[in-house]
């Protein structure tokens, strides 16, 4: 029988594997190149963590293991070296910034030699972040502030912004802090909302026309920020409910009263973790 601490240590293999097939359904419904952005996001989103200049790196053959794990017939068995290595007394942040951004940078030099074939790739790094989002619940919640605020983005690309400009002004009225992000690129804008360390992002997006970027947003931001809590809305969610469910997102709202219930629950909620 497992102690306390190897159980909050433990992976949570049913939170994997819900997440790791929803991102294969999700991938499903993408084109190839949605799919090949995807796999490379994580790449590099996990090899900006890679901190393998430190002395109780692991060795390269261990990665190597991990690697051949992520890609084996076991969808299981790179989870499964994970948990291990946590069983081991590995922290969190060493799981993160020794092991997964190391196997990151590694598939990543695979694919780039060829000794990897795309979909491979794209099935390791979809393990990855699958093991990811099932260890969530063991990351620290970093507080910003006490007092009631968010970020509001409009995905990159996106020209329909009123929607998000009149729920920033609402929401304001309402009393919270609400830092509002439109007609920004990919890259300044998880840039931006990393530094905020916001607990709360709202994500606009206007048709199904912006999966691709959405998606691509919402990878960066788990990767980045694990433990933030991240909504969608805009017309999107009406034009590709399904596809946004398979995403892994904290919630979906259609008009402003459901936004405001659901912020409100949401901000409680992390103040109580």
């Amino acid at each position: 029988m497992q102690d306390q601490g190897q159980q909050e240590n433990s992976l949570d293999f049913e939170f994997y594997a819900d997440s790791h097939s929803k991102l294969r359904k999700l991938r499903s419904k993408l084109p190839e190149d949605s799919v090949e952005t995807l796999a490379r996001e994580v790449i590099r989103r996990l090899t900006e963590h890679d901190d393998s200049s430190s002395v109780d790196t692991p060795a390269d053959a261990q990665i190597e293991l991990l690697c051949h794990a992520l890609v084996a017939e076991d969808s299981k068995a790179g989870a499964a070296y994970i948990n291990e290595v946590r069983s081991a007394g590995v922290s969190i942040d060493a799981v993160y910034l020794r092991y997964l951004a190391r196997a990151a940078r590694m598939l990543g030099h695979w694919w780039d030699i060829d000794a990897l074939s795309f979909p491979q790739v794209a099935l390791g790094t979809g393990r990855m972040y699958a093991i990811m989002r099932a260890m969530h619940h063991q990351m620290p919640i970093k507080r910003q502030s006490d007092s009631r605020s968010a970020v509001f983005v409009s995905v990159p690309g996106e020209t329909h912004t009123l929607g998000v400009r009149m729920a920033a002004d609402l929401f304001r009225k309402d009393g919270w802090e609400i830092d509002l992000r439109i007609d920004e690129n990919h890259d300044s804008l998880v840039a931006h909302i990393v530094e905020s360390r916001a607990m709360l992002v709202g994500i606009s997006a206007g048709g199904k026309q912006s999966l691709q970027a959405l998606s691509q947003l919402i990878v960066a931001l788990r990767i980045r920020m694990p433990t933030t809590a991240l909504f969608i809305s805009g017309q999107i969610t009406e034009e590709a409910i399904e596809a946004i469910k398979l995403i892994g997102v904290d919630g979906i709202v259609s008009d402003i009263d459901e936004a405001k219930k659901l912020m409100g629950d949401l901000w409680v909620a992390k103040h109580e973790q």
